[in-house]
C-alpha cells in the first residue's frame, strides 16, 4: 500500500500546540477535566462514531478510522471496550487517538475507503510513526499540559509532607495515581505524560525533593 502525499512528520512542539488549539476552539475555557472526548469528537464536522463487537479479537486493535464517503469519516471502536466500565480509560484514549489520526493524517485517511483497508494501514511501513504521533496528540488532548502541571503543583506539598523528602518514588507514584483518576486515563499513561516534555513533573519533583522544597517550580 502506498500513499500520496507521503506520511507527514510532526515535532513534539507542533503536536502540543495542535492539541491545545483544538481544545480551545471546541471547549469552554477553563477546560473541564476530565476532557469529554466523545463530545470533542462529535464537534468535528463530518465524523461518525460507531461501535462494533469483536474488532479487538479479530484484528488485535481497539479502534480504526476510514473515509465513509466524500463528506464523512467513520470512527469504529470495539463495542466491548466502549461498554466496559473497566476499560473506560482505554476507550477514552482510543477515541482520542483516532481523532488524532484524522487531525494529523487526514490526507492519508481520505485514501482509506473501508474497514479492510484501515486494517491494512496498520501494516504499513510508516504506520509506527503515525501511531506514535497520534498517541502523543491523544495524550495532549486528554492530559493538557497546562492543567496537569497546575494540578501537580497543587498536589505536591501534601504528598511530600506525607511521604517525606527521602521517598521520591512514593511521591511520583501517588502523583500519577491521583491524577490518572482525575483525568480518567491509565496510571501508565499519566506517568508517561508527567515524565515528558513540556510537563516533566517527575524532574521537578526530583529537584524539589533534593533541595527539600515544599513546592514545585
Amino acid at each position: 500500500m502506498s500513499f500520496k502525499p507521503e506520511v507527514p512528520t510532526y515535532t513534539a512542539n507542533q503536536l502540543e500546540h495542535m492539541a491545545a488549539d483544538l481544545l480551545k476552539s471546541r471547549l469552554k475555557v477553563p477546560i473541564e477535566i476530565p476532557v469529554d472526548i466523545d463530545y470533542l469528537l462529535e464537534q468535528e464536522p463530518g465524523i461518525r462514531l460507531d461501535y462494533i463487537p469483536g474488532i479487538k479479537d479479530r484484528f488485535g486493535i481497539a479502534g480504526l478510522v476510514y473515509r465513509e464517503n466524500k463528506d464523512r469519516f467513520r470512527v469504529i471502536i470495539d463495542a466491548e471496550i466502549a461498554d466496559s466500565v473497566r476499560h473506560q480509560n482505554f476507550y477514552r484514549f482510543t477515541v482520542a487517538e483516532e481523532l488524532g489520526h484524522i487531525k494529523l493524517h487526514r490526507k492519508i485517511i481520505e485514501q482509506i475507503p473501508d474497514e479492510e483497508t484501515a486494517i491494512e494501514l496498520h501494516q504499513h511501513t510508516e504506520y509506527e510513526a503515525m501511531d506514535r504521533n497520534a498517541k502523543r496528540f491523544a495524550a495532549a488532548i486528554l492530559m493538557p499540559s497546562k492543567y496537569v502541571l497546575q494540578d501537580a503543583r497543587e498536589l505536591y506539598p501534601d504528598l511530600v509532607r506525607v511521604a517525606g523528602f527521602e521517598n521520591r518514588e512514593a511521591v511520583r507514584d501517588f502523583m500519577a495515581s491521583i491524577l490518572s483518576k482525575k483525568y480518567q486515563v491509565s496510571v501508565e499513561a499519566m506517568s508517561y505524560r508527567l515524565n515528558e516534555w513540556p510537563i516533566r513533573v517527575f524532574e521537578k519533583i526530583d529537584l524539589a525533593m533534593r533541595e527539600r522544597l515544599e513546592f514545585l517550580d
